[in-house]
């Protein structure tokens, strides 16, 4: 499978920016997937998010939906803020090469300490969907310090994961460790796809990647700026863990409760 992570800048109006990346996904050699960052059309605009969030219905019929359909290829979205009776969520599309809706997923954690709660409302895990004959599941940017996310859809049957980010670059090497040690802790294939250029007065400059169930981060392949392919086998899900099942090894029943009662009972 071929991958691509468009890491481009946010510039010009939503639309603009949903038809750049767009573009930019099925630039030859088309891949079989590729993938956008977290908020790629607008951007952490606090202010102005209620009057850009799209609705639900709004979802089957962006330009990355058409894209898919008429490259045959599949098109992580990225996420979009989108209204809902509770409020503005932030979502994770993701569109079928037949151009179908095919997967959502809401962020769960809201990075307060950039005033994210003040336009949005934390969302609902959306579980895992049937990708390319797999399992692929999807958590947003701030979602990967959570581990307990990430574990829960791996219990569930998760051999690739998602990550659309807007993470600094002074953090970009926590970011690429965090995806490493996602993948390495379930044997499963994590891919980070950061917002490239500089937003709001803060630099991000692409530079996610894919990280190999194994735990290294693989290779890429530069196509333009911005725009870098991998190549994966999903295969390696299964043969790694014929040597190595971490999964097979867990102890439940010694880990206590997530609620944070530790020690003996």
């Amino acid at each position: 499978m071929i991958l691509r992570l468009v890491e481009l800048g946010i510039e010009g109006s939503p639309i603009e920016n949903m038809h750049k990346f767009s573009e930019a996904a099925v630039i030859p050699p088309i891949p079989d997937t590729a993938v956008f960052p977290e908020l790629y059309s607008t951007g952490f605009v606090l202010d102005d998010i209620l009057s850009l969030a799209l609705s639900e219905e709004d979802l089957s019929d962006l330009p990355a939906a058409s894209s898919a359909r008429e490259n045959n290829l599949w098109i992580i979205g990225g996420s979009v803020p989108v209204k809902t009776d509770c409020g503005v969520v932030n979502r994770m599309v993701v569109y079928s090469p037949e151009g179908e809706l095919a997967y959502q997923t809401d962020k769960v954690h809201l990075f307060k300490q950039m005033g994210e709660d003040r336009a949005f409302i934390p969302g609902k895990c959306g579980g895992t969907f049937p990708f390319m004959g797999a399992k692929g599941a999807g958590i947003v940017c701030y979602d990967l310090r959570f581990p307990e996310l990430s574990r829960r859809l791996v219990l569930a049957g998760t051999e690739i994961l998602f990550v659309p980010a807007q993470w600094p670059r002074g953090r970009l090497e926590l970011f690429r460790s965090l995806l490493r040690a996602r993948a390495a802790e379930a044997q499963i294939f994590t891919v980070g796809c950061n917002l490239g250029g500089e937003h709001l007065g803060v630099i991000f400059g692409g530079s996610g990647g894919v990280a190999h169930p194994g735990g290294k981060m693989i290779r890429g392949r530069d196509v333009t700026e911005g725009i870098t392919d991998f190549e994966i086998d999903m295969n390696d899900v299964e043969e790694i863990k014929k040597h190595i099942n971490c999964l097979e090894d867990r102890r439940p029943q010694e880990y206590g409760s997530l609620s944070g009662n530790g020690g003996y009972r």
